[in-house]
């Protein structure tokens, strides 16, 4: 069934109008309200493009009683489009018909409730997978500065940098950390690559040999078999005494000391006692010491020329560290020489650069590959460039990893849901085409157009109509109408005889089928004013088969899913919403009141029926000074003055007259002469300034009128007659 029904730039709907129908829906209107143009947009509301229908479940056939179906059916000739029913002669065929479309019917709503489920699902889908887009497009927002190059055509849509991510969970890239991925993005993906001179790698296999040097551990002393040299061995100074015949070579045999003339023998002793031994020992340590400053002095030279070299992908601080601390210790280490080659015979202990040197070496090894690998990128950029991106997307996959898992696991759990309902849907189809092709084959094997053709002659006959009836037409498949001699009526039906058999086939129609199959479709049910030129009898008969379309609508019985009943007619409104004893209104019906101020249709719903009399309802007609219809609201004046003051009440004109003065006076007389005109057509109605303060001045003389004539408690009875109405929708 329809559950929402917006009309909008529709005739006089220019205004957005919204309802929501129940399954039976009551709606009243004056001539031109906007009744007809509402079932029009019902029955076909493709041709309405600001018009829309939403449907409890799926969209099912309408059926309307309208003036198109009247001209679509009968209009064009004699010939009548039979209508195929089941007849009373087939009840066990009938029961099968009636078991089967049971069947279809809960087949339907088990497929519309899965089809609910299903996209209750697709939307968790939706969201799993936007929460998903939002974590991805998040990091792709944190690294899109660095990655900018490699995530090139997924820059501009989250959903596509998902789906893309989704595809390189396979990626089998090298995985490379953090530090490392950016600066070789900033390498490879730089626009001003350039090559650089390559270095060696730093040799620092050497140094344990100088630095265990056993020259070092040596006390290099003079000859000690000799007298003297058992004196200077115990007394511990050889340095001393070697330094002193240094300046004995200056003085000329004299003693530099004491100034003493030097013996021959003393100076023989000292000379054998520095022998040729001690020359060489002590020409070997100043060797050593020379070979490890060149030695070390030419890697401290290597090693700051590297940290002069602009390679801006190699962080230079820790390398800059190390040498200056290498730097500093072999500048004690030279002290620590010189002073050897002072003092040759105390031992000494150099400072130990080796680990210091060992780490630098590793640095310049990072360095140099650095440097190498930057010359190889740039001989085969392309390819390097290919690869960095796939390895990019492998960071970004590690980075996403639990997110994606997340996703891929809830994923896999709401399809799997699906898939079991769409499963679930395909056998419940299956064996719903396989029930309506048995109602089908049964229905054609069955149906006839005979049994419509007497029920509606039984009806024309009972209620009076024996100068025509309805007949079987040489055409298989159709009707005709004709007289009692057999003769074909053509188009000389009167307009109420002509109402009532268009509506009579209507009513068999909702039972039936134009076609020998189809019979037990779902169906909403539009009848717009059936009761045009239908005498009090018939309008009667018209109301009850109505009332029985009703009925079958709330017991859910005959395919009849939902009506709609539009009517101007009040007496016709009261049969059909008439219940008998307590009148109460079903949960399934709404009524509706449409009006039109200001040339703007406005539906307004009411929960009772606002309908009770016709008196009544010109009094609902003035509720609202803000929604009166201006073009109508004098007349309703008028009518309900009227009504009650000839027929009712009693009105003495003279007496009436002299209660009121000035423009009150002249507002009485334009109301009262209407009534003693007798005039029913608005041609004929005085022509008054519809401003809201005229209309407000005419609404105060209309209550005087009662007031001062002693009727003030009926006055305000029908003003305080309450209708309880929801607002109107717009």
């Amino acid at each position: 069934m329809i559950n929402k029904i917006k009309i909008h730039n529709t005739a006089s709907y220019n205004e957005v109008v919204e309802i929501e129908p129940t399954e039976i829906n009551y709606l009243f209107g004056s001539n031109g309200t906007g009744k007809s143009s509402l079932g029009k947009v019902i029955v076909e509301c493709s041709k309405f493009s600001d018009c829309t229908l939403n449907w409890k479940l799926s969209e099912i056939e309408r059926k309307a009683y309208n003036r198109d179906f009247v001209k679509h059916n009968f209009r064009a000739s004699n010939a009548i489009k039979g209508i195929f029913t089941l007849g009373k002669n087939s009840s066990l065929d009938q029961e099968f018909v009636e078991t089967k479309n049971l069947k279809i019917r809960q087949l339907k709503e088990q497929i519309e409730i899965n089809n609910k489920h299903i996209d209750g699902n697709e939307i968790k889908l939706s969201e799993i997978e936007t929460k998903a887009i939002k974590k991805t497009w998040a990091l792709k927002v944190q690294y899109e500065d660095h990655f900018k190059s490699a995530f090139k055509g997924f820059m501009g849509s989250a959903k596509d940098f998902f789906h893309k991510c989704l595809l390189e969970k396979s990626n089998p890239s090298n995985l490379l950390d953090g530090t490392l991925i950016l600066e070789k993005c900033k390498q490879i993906f730089s626009g001003d690559l350039k090559e650089f001179t390559e270095i060696d790698s730093l040799n620092v296999s050497d140094i344990p040999a100088y630095e265990n040097s056993e020259l070092l551990e040596q006390k290099i002393i003079g000859k000690e078999d000799i007298a003297f040299g058992k004196l200077i061995e115990r007394l511990k100074n050889s340095d001393w005494l070697k330094n002193g015949i240094n300046y004995l070579l200056i003085t000329q045999d004299q003693c530099p000391f004491c100034q003493q003339p030097i013996s021959e023998v003393l100076k023989t002793e000292l000379e054998n006692f520095f022998d040729d031994s001690y020359k060489e020992r002590i020409s070997e340590l100043a060797k050593f010491v020379i070979n490890y400053k060149t030695a070390i002095q030419e890697l401290i030279d290597i090693l700051n020329k590297c940290i002069l070299i602009e390679f801006p992908y190699f962080q230079f601080e820790v390398l800059k560290s190390k040498i200056e601390l290498v730097s500093e210790k072999y500048n004690g280490n030279v002290l620590i020489l010189e002073s050897k080659i002072q003092t040759p015979s105390a031992p000494v202990i150099l400072n130990s650069l080796f680990k210091e040197f060992t780490e630098i070496a590793y640095e310049i090894e990072k360095l140099k590959t650095a440097i190498s690998d930057n010359n190889k990128t740039i001989k085969n950029i392309k390819v390097n460039r290919k690869i960095l991106t796939s390895e990019v997307w492998k960071f970004i996959i590690n980075e996403l990893e639990i997110d994606l898992k997340e996703y891929e696991k809830a994923k896999s759990s709401i399809e799997k849901a699906i898939f079991g309902l769409k499963g679930s849907n395909k056998i419940n189809n299956d064996k719903k085409i396989q029930f309506e092709k048995e109602v089908k084959e049964k229905e054609a094997s069955i149906t006839s157009v005979r049994h419509t053709v007497y029920e509606i002659n039984k009806i024309l006959k009972l209620f009076g109509f024996t100068n025509f009836k309805l007949d079987v037409a040489d055409q298989i498949g159709f009707y005709k109408i004709i007289r009692q001699d057999g003769s074909e009526v053509n188009e000389t039906l009167s307009e109420g005889e002509y109402t009532f058999i268009t509506f009579l086939y209507f009513y068999h129609l909702l039972k039936g089928s134009n076609e020998n199959t189809g019979l037990s479709k779902d169906k909403v049910v539009i009848i717009d004013d059936p009761i045009s030129s239908l005498d009090s009898n018939v309008l009667f008969v018209v109301s009850n088969l109505i009332k029985t379309i009703i009925q079958d609508v709330k017991d859910k019985k005959n395919n009849i899913r939902q009506i709609f009943i539009l009517t101007h007619n009040v007496y016709f409104f009261k049969e059909v919403t008439f219940k008998g004893n307590g009148n109460n209104k079903w949960s399934e019906e709404s009524y509706w009141v449409l009006r039109k101020p200001n040339n703007s249709t406005r539906i307004i719903q009411h929960y009772q029926n606002p309908i009770k009399t016709t008196y009544e309802l010109l009094w609902r007609e003035l509720d609202d000074i803000d929604k009166i219809n201006i073009a109508t609201v004098y007349n309703t004046m008028r009518r309900i003055l009227e009504y009650y003051f000839n027929i009712l009440g009693g009105l003495n004109y003279e007496k009436a007259i002299s209660e009121f003065e000035g423009e009150e006076k002249l507002i009485f007389k334009s109301l009262v002469s209407w009534i003693n005109d007798g005039s029913h057509f608005i041609n004929d109605d005085l022509v008054i300034d519809a401003e809201p303060e005229t209309i407000s001045k005419y609404l105060k003389v209309f209550k005087e009128i009662f007031i001062k004539l002693g009727h003030k408690s009926h006055y305000d009875m029908m003003t305080k007659t309450v209708i309880v109405a929801a607002p109107i929708l717009n």
